[in-house]
């Protein structure tokens, strides 16, 4: 095989505004003396789902120079936030990184059905060990627990997720704030998503066991700390009958969608969260963090060709965002906003069919309000 000419696949050393071109180095490592010489330094800064994964496709590709950094995390899972959902996209992409699917499932819904404020909804949607995939994808790699010198480095991968360490602030950005809870209860619980009482906001129950006795539940709002935890979690901990909670964690989600202007800034790329590459209508993110690692060390060294794929890939976003801001501000949402919020659920993985749509958005009022009714737009 031809070996690829290092100008036309990666352009010259130098910045060209935004865009960072690399030298042949960003490609698979051969074993010549001039590929280890021209070897790129590579700082990942988060060791979450996106991180982890472009660690895991960098070093299958021959990168060394990678280092991973992280900030502790006084959890008891050491994930933050703890997301454990993923849809029928989940198994392509762990392939990629040559592990089995299968190994991190924990909870797939009987018949492929979800509740969706009581309405049945058909759902690719399953649970999965997320610490146990992170740590995978590591497979040991020391942790730098420290700030990044982002001089020291070629490329910083932004991979920490609503705080976007190393890249500059989003416009318009939105994050709701986020409590979760993995419990033990008397009764098999049902994978369901529902509103939150009384204010804007979505809450979950997630099953993490074959028998559904243990879940995780969570809930999330816009209006932060303003709301106790037990307020927001009423929807979801009042239907179970709870045993024992295992641990219990807070954080802050981003719903803004992506700003693909503000993507790559110099030599930092951000990917996943940190990109606002997460489901406004639905939370989901685990799966966008992998494909935005796959979209990144496929175009290592083309700042360019890794925004237009995260454009082909997360367009939808952008309107999706739009019309879940109209939700969580409380006003009217108009047709077009419920078809994006709709089309959102359906990318996550569930699908809730046009005709049952009115008697959601009736539960939704209900549930926002306490059937004061929206407000006129």
């Amino acid at each position: 095989m031809d070996e690829p000419n290092p100008q036309a696949v990666c352009g010259a050393l130098l910045p060209e505004g935004d865009r960072v071109l690399w030298p042949r180095s960003v490609l698979p490592a051969t074993n010549d003396e001039e590929g280890e010489d021209e070897a790129v330094r590579i700082a990942i800064a988060g060791a979450g789902v996106a991180g982890s994964y472009i660690f895991r496709l960098l070093k299958m590709r021959g990168h060394t120079e990678v280092d991973v950094f992280e900030r502790k995390h006084a959890i008891a899972c050491g994930i933050h936030p703890c997301g454990y959902g993923v849809d029928h996209h989940f198994d392509q992409l762990v392939r990629h990184a040559g592990l089995a699917p299968s190994s991190y499932v924990l909870h797939v819904p009987p018949r492929l059905l979800a509740e969706v404020e009581g309405v049945s909804a058909k759902t690719t949607v399953f649970m999965i060990d997320k610490p146990r995939l992170v740590a995978d994808l590591l497979d040991g790699a020391p942790i730098r627990y420290e700030t990044v010198d982002v001089d020291d480095y070629d490329l910083i991968v932004d991979a920490t997720g609503e705080a976007r360490a190393y890249s500059p602030p989003l416009r318009n950005d939105l994050k709701a704030r986020v409590v979760q809870w993995r419990v033990q209860v008397q009764e098999s619980a049902r994978t369901a998503f529902m509103s939150t009482r009384g204010l804007p906001g979505y809450a979950w129950i997630m099953p993490l066991s074959r028998d559904g006795i243990e879940v995780h539940v969570g809930a999330g709002c816009r209006a932060g700390l303003r709301v106790p935890a037990q307020d927001l979690t009423e929807a979801v901990l009042g239907s179970l009958a709870v045993d024992r909670v295992i641990c219990a964690c807070g954080a802050r989600i981003r719903l803004s969608g992506p700003d693909f202007g503000s993507i790559v800034h110099g030599h930092v790329w951000a990917a996943g969260e940190a990109a606002g590459l997460v489901g406004p209508a639905s939370g989901a993110g685990n799966v966008y963090a992998m494909q935005s690692g796959l979209d990144l060390v496929s175009h290592l060294g083309d700042g360019d060709g890794y925004v237009k794929a995260l454009h082909r890939h997360f367009y939808h976003l952008v309107p999706e965002a739009r019309a879940v801001r109209t939700v969580l501000e409380g006003r009217l949402p108009t047709v077009t906003d419920l078809y994006h919020i709709r089309q959102g659920w359906k990318r996550a993985g569930v699908e809730v069919a046009w005709r049952d749509l009115p008697r959601l958005m009736l539960a939704m009022n209900r549930a926002f309000t306490g059937g004061a009714g929206w407000p006129a737009p």
